[in-house]
Protein backbone atom coordinates (compact mmCIF):
# COMPACT_ATOMS: atom_id res chain seq x y z
CA UNK A 1 0.00 0.00 0.00
CA UNK A 2 1.45 3.14 -0.76
CA UNK A 3 0.13 7.00 -0.35
CA UNK A 4 1.38 9.69 -3.40
CA UNK A 5 2.28 13.15 -2.39
CA UNK A 6 -0.37 15.11 -4.38
CA UNK A 7 -3.80 13.66 -3.04
CA UNK A 8 -6.21 12.54 -5.50
CA UNK A 9 -8.93 14.63 -5.46
CA UNK A 10 -11.85 12.03 -6.12
CA UNK A 11 -11.19 10.71 -2.95
CA UNK A 12 -12.70 6.69 -3.63
CA UNK A 13 -12.89 6.31 -6.80
CA UNK A 14 -10.10 8.10 -7.70
CA UNK A 15 -7.72 6.39 -5.47
CA UNK A 16 -9.68 2.68 -6.69
CA UNK A 17 -8.97 3.83 -10.48
CA UNK A 18 -5.58 4.54 -10.31
CA UNK A 19 -4.55 1.24 -8.03
CA UNK A 20 -6.42 -0.65 -10.98
CA UNK A 21 -4.48 1.15 -13.77
CA UNK A 22 -0.85 0.24 -11.76
CA UNK A 23 -1.64 -3.13 -11.51
CA UNK A 24 -2.89 -3.55 -14.69
CA UNK A 25 0.39 -1.98 -16.05
CA UNK A 26 3.64 -4.18 -16.70
CA UNK A 27 5.57 -3.07 -13.70
CA UNK A 28 6.59 -3.48 -10.39
CA UNK A 29 5.33 -1.92 -7.46
CA UNK A 30 7.36 -1.30 -4.77
CA UNK A 31 6.95 0.25 -1.37
CA UNK A 32 7.46 4.17 -2.86
CA UNK A 33 7.03 7.56 -0.98
CA UNK A 34 4.51 6.59 1.01
CA UNK A 35 3.70 4.25 3.26
CA UNK A 36 4.01 0.89 2.96
CA UNK A 37 3.80 -2.00 6.09
CA UNK A 38 4.54 -4.32 4.03
CA UNK A 39 8.06 -4.92 5.64
CA UNK A 40 8.20 -5.58 9.50
CA UNK A 41 10.76 -5.97 11.81
CA UNK A 42 11.16 -9.26 13.53
CA UNK A 43 11.44 -7.36 16.53
CA UNK A 44 7.73 -6.85 18.07
CA UNK A 45 8.30 -3.37 19.36
CA UNK A 46 9.93 -2.03 16.56
CA UNK A 47 7.15 -3.81 14.23
CA UNK A 48 4.60 -2.28 16.54
CA UNK A 49 6.01 1.38 16.42
CA UNK A 50 5.93 0.53 12.33
CA UNK A 51 2.65 -0.19 12.40
CA UNK A 52 1.46 3.00 14.49
CA UNK A 53 3.90 5.17 11.83
CA UNK A 54 1.73 4.00 8.88
CA UNK A 55 -1.33 4.36 10.54
CA UNK A 56 -0.43 8.02 11.48
CA UNK A 57 0.44 8.64 8.26
CA UNK A 58 -2.54 7.24 5.95
CA UNK A 59 -4.50 9.21 8.91
CA UNK A 60 -2.85 12.79 8.09
CA UNK A 61 -0.96 12.87 11.14
CA UNK A 62 2.71 13.38 9.66
CA UNK A 63 4.26 15.05 12.06
CA UNK A 64 3.73 12.12 14.69
CA UNK A 65 4.68 9.66 11.30
CA UNK A 66 7.74 11.49 11.09
CA UNK A 67 8.29 11.09 15.04
CA UNK A 68 7.40 7.45 15.33
CA UNK A 69 9.75 7.00 11.70
CA UNK A 70 12.82 8.71 13.46
CA UNK A 71 12.34 6.75 16.78
CA UNK A 72 12.02 3.39 14.61
CA UNK A 73 15.24 4.25 12.73
CA UNK A 74 17.39 5.14 15.64
CA UNK A 75 17.24 1.37 16.25
CA UNK A 76 16.64 0.28 12.35
CA UNK A 77 18.95 1.88 10.36
CA UNK A 78 18.46 -0.30 7.42
CA UNK A 79 15.14 0.00 7.45
CA UNK A 80 14.51 1.24 3.99
CA UNK A 81 10.55 1.21 4.08
CA UNK A 82 10.70 3.46 7.10
CA UNK A 83 13.55 5.78 5.30
CA UNK A 84 10.99 5.77 2.02
CA UNK A 85 8.04 6.51 4.49
CA UNK A 86 9.59 9.29 6.47
CA UNK A 87 10.95 10.51 3.16
CA UNK A 88 7.00 11.26 2.43
CA UNK A 89 6.23 12.49 5.71
CA UNK A 90 8.61 15.29 5.52
CA UNK A 91 7.15 15.85 2.00
CA UNK A 92 3.94 16.07 3.32
CA UNK A 93 4.97 18.62 5.92
CA UNK A 94 6.23 20.76 2.96
CA UNK A 95 9.91 20.25 4.19
CA UNK A 96 11.06 20.02 0.89
CA UNK A 97 14.61 20.54 0.88
CA UNK A 98 14.94 17.79 3.67
CA UNK A 99 12.72 15.52 2.00
CA UNK A 100 14.75 15.34 -1.13
CA UNK A 101 17.40 14.71 0.59
CA UNK A 102 16.04 12.03 2.44
CA UNK A 103 14.34 10.52 -0.52
CA UNK A 104 18.53 10.74 -2.25
CA UNK A 105 19.51 8.54 0.44
CA UNK A 106 17.14 6.00 -0.21
CA UNK A 107 18.37 6.09 -3.78
CA UNK A 108 21.36 5.42 -3.10
CA UNK A 109 20.50 2.24 -0.89
CA UNK A 110 18.18 1.12 -3.66
CA UNK A 111 18.32 2.84 -6.85
CA UNK A 112 16.20 0.38 -8.60
CA UNK A 113 13.06 1.28 -7.16
CA UNK A 114 11.53 2.96 -9.76
CA UNK A 115 8.67 4.40 -7.01
CA UNK A 116 11.31 6.56 -5.17
CA UNK A 117 12.91 7.81 -8.22
CA UNK A 118 8.70 9.12 -8.82
CA UNK A 119 9.07 10.76 -5.30
CA UNK A 120 12.14 12.59 -6.40
CA UNK A 121 10.62 13.83 -9.44
CA UNK A 122 7.73 15.07 -7.39
CA UNK A 123 10.00 16.32 -4.91
CA UNK A 124 11.91 18.51 -7.37
CA UNK A 125 8.75 19.68 -8.81
CA UNK A 126 7.62 21.12 -5.71
CA UNK A 127 10.92 23.09 -5.41
CA UNK A 128 10.70 24.64 -9.07
CA UNK A 129 13.35 22.54 -10.84
CA UNK A 130 11.05 20.94 -13.64
CA UNK A 131 14.36 20.04 -15.22
CA UNK A 132 15.85 17.83 -13.28
CA UNK A 133 12.01 16.85 -11.98
CA UNK A 134 11.95 15.55 -15.33
CA UNK A 135 15.16 13.42 -15.60
CA UNK A 136 14.12 11.77 -12.21
CA UNK A 137 10.67 10.85 -13.66
CA UNK A 138 12.57 9.69 -17.04
CA UNK A 139 14.75 7.56 -14.42
CA UNK A 140 11.59 5.73 -13.30
CA UNK A 141 10.15 5.04 -16.51
CA UNK A 142 13.12 3.30 -18.23
CA UNK A 143 13.00 1.06 -14.58
CA UNK A 144 9.46 0.58 -15.39
CA UNK A 145 8.32 1.36 -18.61
CA UNK A 146 4.66 2.45 -18.85
CA UNK A 147 3.66 2.89 -14.76
CA UNK A 148 1.00 5.38 -15.09
CA UNK A 149 1.74 7.51 -12.28
CA UNK A 150 4.94 8.15 -13.77
CA UNK A 151 3.46 8.96 -16.97
CA UNK A 152 0.81 11.49 -14.94
CA UNK A 153 3.71 13.15 -13.39
CA UNK A 154 5.91 13.29 -17.17
CA UNK A 155 2.80 15.05 -17.91
CA UNK A 156 2.48 17.37 -15.29
CA UNK A 157 6.10 18.58 -15.90
CA UNK A 158 5.94 18.88 -19.45
CA UNK A 159 2.50 20.82 -18.87
CA UNK A 160 3.96 23.36 -16.56
CA UNK A 161 7.16 23.74 -18.69
CA UNK A 162 4.64 24.74 -21.96
CA UNK A 163 5.17 21.63 -23.98
CA UNK A 164 0.93 21.44 -23.88
CA UNK A 165 0.79 18.70 -26.86
CA UNK A 166 3.85 16.65 -25.58
CA UNK A 167 1.90 16.77 -22.09
CA UNK A 168 -1.97 15.89 -23.28
CA UNK A 169 -0.71 13.50 -25.60
CA UNK A 170 0.40 11.30 -22.44
CA UNK A 171 -2.55 12.01 -20.94
CA UNK A 172 -4.32 10.72 -23.77
CA UNK A 173 -2.83 7.60 -24.39
CA UNK A 174 -3.28 6.81 -21.14
CA UNK A 175 -7.10 7.66 -21.13
CA UNK A 176 -7.32 5.44 -24.70
CA UNK A 177 -5.38 2.73 -22.20
CA UNK A 178 -7.71 2.74 -19.15
CA UNK A 179 -10.97 4.19 -20.68
CA UNK A 180 -14.09 5.27 -18.33
CA UNK A 181 -11.88 5.64 -15.69
CA UNK A 182 -12.84 8.47 -13.34
CA UNK A 183 -9.26 8.96 -12.15
CA UNK A 184 -7.78 9.64 -15.65
CA UNK A 185 -10.54 11.70 -16.84
CA UNK A 186 -9.83 13.66 -13.67
CA UNK A 187 -6.08 13.95 -14.75
CA UNK A 188 -7.23 15.13 -17.98
CA UNK A 189 -9.43 17.88 -17.16
CA UNK A 190 -6.32 19.14 -14.77
CA UNK A 191 -3.82 18.62 -17.44
CA UNK A 192 -6.41 21.11 -19.48
CA UNK A 193 -6.74 23.28 -16.98
CA UNK A 194 -2.66 23.19 -16.33
CA UNK A 195 -2.12 24.04 -20.18
CA UNK A 196 -4.69 26.88 -20.46
CA UNK A 197 -7.54 24.83 -22.20
CA UNK A 198 -9.68 24.82 -19.02
CA UNK A 199 -13.13 25.05 -22.01
CA UNK A 200 -12.22 21.61 -22.59
CA UNK A 201 -12.07 20.94 -19.49
CA UNK A 202 -15.50 22.05 -18.72
CA UNK A 203 -17.59 18.83 -19.92
CA UNK A 204 -15.20 16.38 -17.75
CA UNK A 205 -15.81 17.78 -14.91
CA UNK A 206 -19.40 18.14 -15.37
CA UNK A 207 -19.39 14.34 -16.15
CA UNK A 208 -17.84 14.10 -13.31
CA UNK A 209 -20.01 15.72 -10.89
CA UNK A 210 -23.05 14.45 -12.19
CA UNK A 211 -21.48 10.53 -11.66
CA UNK A 212 -20.33 11.51 -7.96
CA UNK A 213 -22.47 14.51 -7.14
CA UNK A 214 -21.58 13.87 -3.27
CA UNK A 215 -17.83 12.86 -3.61
CA UNK A 216 -16.19 15.78 -0.88
CA UNK A 217 -12.61 15.16 -2.87
CA UNK A 218 -14.50 16.48 -6.26
CA UNK A 219 -16.43 19.33 -4.40
CA UNK A 220 -12.60 20.45 -2.81
CA UNK A 221 -11.06 20.25 -6.56
CA UNK A 222 -13.82 22.28 -8.34
CA UNK A 223 -14.25 24.74 -5.60
CA UNK A 224 -10.02 25.08 -5.76
CA UNK A 225 -10.56 25.64 -9.61
CA UNK A 226 -13.07 28.24 -9.59
CA UNK A 227 -10.80 29.80 -6.90
CA UNK A 228 -7.85 29.96 -8.81
CA UNK A 229 -9.83 30.77 -12.10
CA UNK A 230 -9.04 28.41 -14.19
CA UNK A 231 -9.08 29.28 -18.13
Amino acid sequence: MSTPFRPAFLALASALALAACDRAAPSPEPAKVPVSATTVSGDFLAASKQIAAFEAYNGGRFADALRLYDELLAVEPENLDARVNRAACLGQLGRWPEALSATDECIRRNPDDPETHINRSTILDELGRGEEALESVERALALAKDLPKALLLKATILGKAGKADESMAIVDALVQRFPDTPALLLEKARMLDLVGRGALADPIYAQLQAQFPDDAGLRAAMAARNGGGAK
